[in-house]
């Protein structure tokens, strides 16, 4: 993520609102850590610490706010030694993610979480995902793993493959090794009006961020109209 578009996030009310909710979300599910026990990945320019949350960042790419120079499938800490990994938008970018699965188990310790969130697969974010949106989402495709050549690769229905579609499979090669905290849906089409990071529109800001605060007052009724999701998956 560029140091303009890290500046656009901080300083448009929607989308800091937006990222203030979805890291909220993965604070609650971590639950009580150690702050250099825990490590975020995928961290890009690490708006997360600009909001306030000083863990341990890392990614594939070098940049000065970085704590680490790592990739998901191969991570450079000591077995035991963390608390909590935690990934906003990476998981699905992640081509191998059984591979990153052992080696977050690897490091983990007993009860050490991996907050994650990413696409959700209600029925309009499956509708825009697929049709409008510039990142690839295959909910067809008969594995969990994809091509990847570059770091934006991605198949962004990847949570809906393992937690909804092939959920049983979940279960039966990582239910011994994690317990799921079960997805929770989250942002509504405030992410749609407002273009996301990537794209401009003419709507307030403000206004925007208005209405995801009233969408998130809203039930699992809602849930159909949101393109977001945070769960986490505990080290037994």
């Amino acid at each position: 993520m560029s140091s303009s578009l890290s500046h656009k996030i901080l300083n448009d009310p929607f989308l800091n609102s937006l990222y203030a909710t979805a890291y909220g979300q993965l604070r609650r599910i971590i639950g009580v850590t150690v702050i250099d026990r825990v490590v975020e990945v995928g961290s890009g320019r690490v708006v997360a610490k600009e909001l306030g949350y000083h863990w341990l960042h890392s990614d594939t790419t070098a940049s000065p706010a970085l704590s680490v120079l790592n990739i998901a499938q191969r991570l450079p800490y000591r077995s035991g030694s963390l608390d909590a990994l935690v990934l906003k938008d990476t998981w699905h970018h992640i081509p191998e993610i059984e591979d990153f699965l052992e080696e977050a188990h690897r490091v983990l310790r007993p009860g050490g979480v991996i907050a994650v969130f990413d696409p959700y697969w209600g029925t309009l974010a499956r509708f825009v995902y697929r049709f409008l949106h510039q990142e690839r989402w295959d909910a067809k495709s008969t594995t969990w793993s994809f091509a990847s050549s570059d770091p934006w690769d991605s198949n962004q229905a990847l949570t809906y493959l393992m937690f909804k579609r092939d959920r049983y499979l979940f279960d039966e090669r990582w239910g011994s090794r994690f317990s799921v905290i079960e997805p929770q849906a989250l942002i509504g089409p405030s992410f749609l009006v407002s273009g996301g990071v990537s794209r401009s529109t003419f709507v307030s800001g403000r206004l925007l961020a208005s209405l995801l605060r009233w969408e998130e007052k809203r039930g699992q009724w809602f849930d159909h109209l949101r393109f977001f999701h945070v769960f986490g998956l505990v080290k037994k």
